[in-house]
């Protein structure tokens, strides 16, 4: 086969290809969005996920006889008691009490005054610690048992969590069967004394945390459990948060670690965070419990915000959850210190057993029920068809504005000479797309000018803090000043690329032929680069992939220009501005104020993506679009 035979045999089978796609392309991308939405709703069902199992088999879970008695449950109570008589007192005071009590038991102990400046808060405080050095190790690993003296509320004492903490760093230094160091963490200020701890002990300095280094050391944390236990109260079941910054979970099996403690001997019923139902032996729940499992989980990995101060050890490589008491299910039976001791005691035994760090099981899972999972390879589909069907749906329409689409003979503008094998010359070789050339100039420029303006929004808004003498110049409010920049550069953009556009609306002469609809190229682009989004966040934090998927499908996919029904047109507009950031939180009735100084706290402390990610990536999507809408086709 010569070379034009073969150029015009690809040529037909490319036209064949784009005629298929543009007789069902529209029908099979809004197929996958069904499959995609139909499949979230499946994951909930009970033959969808398995039972989880301990993959790492040196764990042993619950395989050990545990000491821990009335004798350690009297003195956790002195210990509770002691510590509601100071809960008034200074945070000097508080930890100066704890690291007593500490080196009264045997342990090295070590005091730390820090100071954290994030969002023009400034937050002290004094954490204390001590380290139980294991008599049958060389000191290279160890295990950490935190308690913050806060609950995660914020507002309620953490008494009997730290109560516990402190009976059992006592309990655990009387036996020598430990082959891994014991740190006993008291931190102060909630989670930046536990970033502050985690900064110093790793030698990560940083210039917003004031802190002195550690002089009291262990080895390499091989996991962490925190301990959360507020008020004084006995508790009815025992909640697993379990989620960390950015959406980062831990190994399943230091998960199913707890569970399978707690199923033991205790019979505790678990709640996954705070749903309200519990779950006790075999018992699996229902659809409808499984799927608010499920969202709850969803919801904190796209808010990228740890559950607990065990979030914070994720970013070490440091498997770690937190253990809750929950005080308001509706169960007739109670537990407390011999129980949560226990638990303790058993789950701190079977990671001493580890000889390597925890890598056997998932770190890619959903959990509908403490004792079900989804794996990675159940749940990311639905993620990927939602895709998917956008880069269709930009195919489609890259597909129009070329030659592929149009009626009758294809172009003939190209002419090369060229010798087949049989001696004939002069062979015409149509060309696909050179027919109705793209202007991809215009496009270009509003994808760059408008991911510059999400930059410059989320420089104004990182610097919310910083103008406060030109806030008193115009005599308003630092957070007033901040949104009006905000907002007056998500308008002018637009409104200024838009103009531009449509001072520049016709060919430059009749003899050049009339462009393809720019606006089709603008939203090619936009669709294949929202698809490309979601497949590379659908792996790092699949929830908020997935919630970013369900609000701008069906507005990316419809919207389009309609100049002649300018009452469509600013519906277009409406459901824009209701799906961006502002809307959002305007229309949910969050206080943006508060939104803003806790988004400000999670990215400067924490490093959560959530910020970047809105200003940088979803929110100049969202101006493109406004663009769009406003467009109007040449050749109308």
């Amino acid at each position: 086969m010569s070379d034009i035979a073969y150029a015009l045999t690809r040529l037909r089978r490319r036209r064949r290809l784009f005629q298929t796609l543009k007789k069902w392309g529209s029908k099979l991308r809004f197929l996958l969005f069904a499959v995609g939405t139909c499949w979230l709703f499946i994951l909930p069902s009970d033959q969808y996920h398995k039972n989880t199992y301990i993959s790492e088999n040196a764990l042993l879970p619950g395989q050990v006889n545990t000491y821990y008695s009335w004798g350690q449950v009297h003195e956790a109570t002195a210990f509770r008691d002691n510590i509601t008589l100071i809960s008034n007192s200074s945070n000097i005071e508080k930890a100066a009490y704890v690291e007593n009590e500490l080196r009264k038991a045997g342990l090295k102990t070590a005091m730390q005054n820090f100071t954290v400046n994030i969002s023009g808060k400034e937050i002290s405080g004094t954490n204390v610690y001590g380290v139980f050095n294991a008599p049958r190790a060389d000191g290279t690993e160890a295990l950490v048992l935190s308690a913050s003296w806060k609950s995660k509320d914020g507002e309620t004492l953490n008494t009997n969590g730290v109560a516990i903490a402190l009976s059992i760093g006592k309990f655990f230094k009387g036996y020598t069967y430990w082959s891994k160091d014991i740190i006993i963490l008291i931190t102060d200020g909630g989670e930046a004394g536990v970033q502050a701890w985690l900064e110093s002990y790793h030698d990560h300095p940083r210039s917003d945390i004031s802190s002195a280094p550690l002089l009291l050391r262990s080895g390499a944390i091989q996991a962490a459990i925190n301990l959360d236990f507020p008020s004084t109260n006995d508790y009815k079941a025992l909640g697993i948060f379990f989620e960390g910054v950015n959406g980062q979970l831990p190994n399943l099996d230091l998960i199913n670690t707890v569970i399978r403690v707690c199923r033991g001997s205790y019979n505790i019923p678990i709640m996954l965070h705070d749903s309200g139902h519990h779950y006790s032996n075999y018992d699996h729940g229902n659809y409808y419990d499984s799927l608010h499992n499920l969202l709850q989980t969803m919801r904190h990995q796209a808010l990228c915000h740890p559950t607990g101060s065990h979030g914070l050890f994720f970013r070490y490589k440091i498997d770690a959850i937190t253990l809750y008491g929950h005080t308001s299910a509706r169960i007739s039976n109670s537990f407390s210190f011999m129980e949560i001791g226990s638990i303790v005691e058993s789950t701190f035994r079977s990671l001493n057993n580890l000889l390597e760090h925890l890598h056997q099981s998932f770190f890619f899972y959903l959990l509908p029920t403490p004792e079900r999972y989804i794996s990675i390879g159940s749940y990311l589909p639905p993620a990927l068809l939602l895709a998917v069907g956008l880069i269709l749906h930009a195919l489609e329409l890259w597909g129009k504005t070329g030659d592929e689409y149009t009626e009758g003979p294809v172009s003939e503008n190209y002419h090369p000479k060229s010798s087949s094998s049989n001696g004939d010359a002069n062979y015409i070789v149509p060309l696909p797309y050179n027919n109705r050339p793209r202007q991809i100039l215009f496009p270009m420029t509003v994808l760059i000018v408008t991911h510059f303006a999400g930059l410059l929004i989320f420089f104004v808004i990182t610097n919310h803090f910083s103008y406060n003498q030109l806030s008193k110049i115009f005599g308003i409010q630092e957070f007033i000043f901040t949104l009006s920049l905000t907002t007056s550069i998500s308008i002018a953009i637009p409104a200024t690329l838009i103009q531009v556009r449509s001072l520049n609306n016709k060919p430059l002469s009749k003899q050049i032929p009339k462009p393809a609809s720019d606006w089709m190229v603008l939203k090619s682009f936009t669709l294949a680069f929202t698809a490309m989004i979601i497949s590379c966040l659908s792996v790092l934090n699949f929830s908020l992939a997935v919630f970013i998927s369900l609000m701008v499908i069906i507005p990316f996919s419809l919207f389009e220009p309609t100049p002649k029904h300018q009452i469509l047109q600013y519906l277009q507009l409406l459901v824009l501005i209701i799906i961006s950031p502002p809307g959002i939180l305007l229309f949910s009735g969050t206080n943006i104020d508060e939104f803003l100084r806790w988004a400000l706290m999670e990215y400067e402390l924490l490093g959560s993506y959530l910020l970047p990610f809105i200003c940088c990536f979803y929110w100049p999507n969202i101006l493109v679009y406004s663009v769009i809408v406003f467009s109007s086709d040449y050749e109308n």
